[in-house]
């Protein structure tokens, strides 16, 4: 799944979950070093198509997450820019093909 923000930047989503009455994306844009949160109406889906294999969540916060962010107990590090969590995880992504092998 890719989405835009408003400035034009497209990034890969590998989460998607609801709150209250919301949507949101967890994205994982270049240069940040973990996942940010979009909210559906701030960013425009341009792909929304899951690739991969992706596993529905339920905890406080339902949603549908990549397999090792749930599997591999990475998603609260990632959220919170863990370094060995977030170069764990971009390690998958590359060894699937998600992201660019330059990816960093």
């Amino acid at each position: 799944m890719k989405i835009q923000e408003k400035d034009g930047t497209i990034v890969d989503v590998f989460a998607i979950y609801w709150l209250e009455n919301e949507t949101l994306f967890l994205g994982l844009p270049k240069n940040y070093g973990g996942l940010i949160s979009y909210k559906e109406k701030n960013v425009h889906v341009i792909d929304s198509t899951l690739h991969g294999e992706f596993k529905y969540f339920s905890t406080h916060i339902n949603g549908i997450y990549h397999w090792a962010l749930i599997k591999e107990a990475l998603l609260d590090d990632i959220i919170e820019r863990d370094e060995v969590a977030y170069n764990r995880f971009v390690e998958i992504l590359k060894a699937e093909g998600r992201i660019d092998p330059d990816f960093y």
